[in-house]
């Protein structure tokens, strides 16, 4: 099975599967795609992490506006159950867009709590090896006496 089948299967096959194949205990409470992860391991199938649409705030808005224009046409013609499923799908992907924003909020937090790097430094001159030894210990110079 590939890592395309694996992220189409449902949440409760993906837990049974992980359970035969990878022997893993404690699946209830795993996220799918550790879940996808620990499969692929245990299959020896090659995993790449999903890569994220940064744009995909902008996508939600856009679908939630069409949405929208589809609820003021279907309000012209008062049919009811389609605009309330409508009404519930506006919900559901404004509640996502304050969600993306939120982990995009905290993504931009964590990358500025990082340290800069610091800038290379030139590479220090070596010291030659035949310089004379530093005295150990030096006499204190000999104060004058002090003055009355």
């Amino acid at each position: 099975m590939d890592l395309n089948e694996l992220r189409k299967l449902p949440l409760p096959k993906l837990r049974d599967r992980a359970k035969e194949v990878a022997n893993l205990e404690g699946v209830m409470g795993t996220e799918k795609e550790a879940l996808v992860e620990a499969i692929a391991k245990a299959e020896k199938v090659s995993y790449e992490a999903p890569s994220k649409d940064h744009n995909i705030i902008r996508s939600v808005k856009a679908e939630i506006s069409a949405l929208r224009k589809q609820k003021e046409e279907l309000l012209v013609s008062s049919d009811h159950s389609k605009i309330e499923r409508l009404r519930k799908k506006i919900k559901i992907q404004k509640r996502l867009t304050r969600t993306l924003a939120r982990e995009a909020a905290a993504i931009k937090a964590a990358e500025a709590a990082k340290p800069a790097p610091e800038p290379e430094s030139p590479p220090k001159a070596a010291e030659p090896e035949s310089a004379p030894p530093a005295p150990e210990s030096t006499p204190p110079p000999e104060s004058a006496p002090p003055a009355s």
